[in-house]
C-alpha cells in the first residue's frame, strides 16, 4: 500500500542563542503588522515580555496571559475577542502548549466565526473506535501564527490543537494545515525561564511522542529515525538540561529532539497513552507531560508482545546496551529506561498522586475510546482494558 511522509507546514525554525531577537522580523516576513500574542501567564512579567514589546512597540495589539492549563473554551473566546478588537493580522504564542494551542484555536476563531461555546462543536474531530473518522474542514483565512515554545510539548509543529469543554472535562481535537505555525523559534535563553519540574515533565512527553510514535501500528521508517535521534537528544540531555538550565547548547538540543520527536504525531499518529493522557488531564487538570509519565511505561508493557523488536531500537536509543539480550528482554530494557528516567527526574508518576480520583475512572474510559489516538494502537483495546490501564497507574 502506497504510504506518504507528510512535513508540516511550518516554514521556517530559527533556533539556538539569541533566536528570539529575529521575532519581530519573523511576523512582519509573514505579512504580520499589528500581532496579538498570547503567553504564559508566568512569563507576563518577565524581561521576556519586555523584550516583546520593545521588538513591536504600540504595533502590538495587546497580550493574552490568562490562559488556563488545557485551553478551555471560555478562555480562547477571551483571547479571540482581544485580538479580533484589536484588529490583529498575526499571532505570536510563547510558552508551553497551552499558549500555542490556545494561540492555534484563536487563528480558527478568527477565521470561522466562533464566538459562542457551543459554536465549536461543529468543528471538532470525531473518532469512533477503530477506524472511523470526521474530520470536519476548517475553512476561511487563518491569520499567520509565531510561535515561540519554553516547553517541549511539540504543539508548535502541527496544526492539531486540542480545546477542553469546561462543562464535560473533555478535550476535544480540531485540525487543519492552516493551523500550523507558520514559524517557530527555539529559544534557549527564553526556554531557561520554564520552571525545572514543567521543563522535565515536558520533557517526558517528548519521550512519549518519540516512543508511540515507533510503536504506532501505522509506523514508518522516515517518523522511526526522527524519533529515535530524538530519544538519543533526550537521554543525553534532558536530565543535565533541568539541573543546569542555563546551558543553552544541552537546552537547544532538547528543543530540537521536541520538534525530531513531534514528526511520529503528523504521519502516524501517536496511541494509547496520548488517549489516555488527554483525558486524564483535562478530568484532573493534570499536566500532559505528567499524564505521559504516569502512562507511557504501562503501555509499552501493553503492547511489548506486538513491538519487542520496536522496543530494542528505543532501548539502544535511550542507552541500554541490549546486543546480548533477547527481543523480549531487551523490550523490558527500553520500559526500565523510561521509567529510571522518570524517577531521575522526579516527575509524578502515578494518577493518585496526580490529584486523580478513582470515581472519575469508569466514566472517563468511554471518553477515551473515544480520542482519535487510540486508533494507533498496535494492539487492539477495548474498554476493559483502558479500565485495567488506569488501575494500574493508579
Amino acid at each position: 500500500m502506497a504510504r506518504t511522509f507528510t512535513v508540516p507546514k511550518v516554514e521556517g525554525i530559527t533556533y539556538g542563542e539569541g533566536a528570539f531577537d529575529a521575532l519581530g522580523d519573523t511576523v512582519r516576513a509573514q505579512g504580520g503588522r499589528r500581532p496579538a500574542a498570547i503567553m504564559s501567564g508566568s512569563l507576563a512579567a518577565t524581561d521576556v515580555a519586555q523584550a516583546l514589546r520593545a521588538q513591536f512597540g504600540d504595533a502590538l495589539v495587546g497580550v493574552y496571559a490568562s490562559i488556563p492549563q488545557h485551553v478551555p473554551r471560555a478562555a480562547v473566546l477571551e483571547a479571540a475577542a482581544m485580538a479580533r478588537d484589536g484588529g490583529a493580522d498575526s499571532l505570536i504564542s510563547i510558552g508551553g502548549g497551552t499558549p500555542i494551542d490556545c494561540a492555534k484555536a484563536v487563528a480558527m476563531c478568527l477565521a470561522t466565526g466562533i464566538t459562542t461555546p457551543d459554536d465549536f462543536e461543529k468543528y471538532r474531530i470525531r473518532f469512533t473506535y477503530p477506524d472511523v473518522y470526521d474530520v470536519p474542514a476548517i475553512p476561511g483565512h487563518a491569520i499567520p501564527h509565531v510561535a515561540v515554545p519554553t516547553t517541549l510539548s511539540g504543539g508548535e509543529h502541527t496544526g492539531l490543537a486540542g480545546v477542553t469543554d469546561e462543562i464535560t472535562h473533555t478535550k476535544h481535537a480540531y485540525t487543519a494545515p492552516t493551523l500550523t505555525p507558520k514559524s517557530v523559534i527555539l529559544d534557549p535563553e527564553v526556554a531557561a525561564r520554564t520552571p525545572p519540574w514543567l521543563w522535565a515533565a515536558s520533557g517526558v512527553r517528548a519521550i512519549d511522542h518519540a516512543v508511540e510514535g515507533i510503536l504506532s501500528a501505522r509506523s514508518m521508517p522516515m517518523a522511526d529515525a526522527l524519533g529515535l535521534e530524538a530519544l538519543r537528544l533526550l537521554a543525553a540531555n534532558l536530565e543535565h538540561s533541568t539541573k543546569n538550565p542555563h546551558d543553552a547548547q544541552s537546552r537547544t538540543n532538547c528543543l530540537l529532539a521536541s520538534w525530531l520527536s513531534i514528526f511520529g504525531a503528523t504521519n502516524v499518529g501517536m496511541g494509547l497513552s496520548h488517549g489516555i493522557g488527554h483525558q486524564l488531564a483535562a478530568q484532573f487538570d493534570i499536566t500532559h507531560g505528567v499524564t505521559s509519565a504516569i502512562m507511557l511505561p504501562h503501555v509499552m508493557e501493553f503492547n511489548a508482545a506486538l513491538t519487542a523488536p520496536q522496543l530494542r531500537r528505543i532501548a539502544d536509543a535511550l542507552g541500554r546496551d541490549t546486543r546480548d539480550l533477547d527481543d523480549a528482554s531487551a523490550a523490558q530494557q527500553a520500559i526500565s529506561a523510561v521509567r529510571d528516567l522518570v524517577t531521575r527526574l522526579g516527575v509524578t508518576n502515578t494518577i493518585s498522586a496526580a490529584g486523580g480520583t478513582r470515581e472519575g475512572l469508569a466514566d472517563l474510559a468511554e471518553h477515551i475510546m473515544g480520542d482519535a489516538a487510540v486508533a494507533a494502537s498496535r494492539r487492539p483495546v477495548g474498554k476493559q482494558d483502558i479500565l485495567a490501564l488506569l488501575d494500574a497507574a493508579w
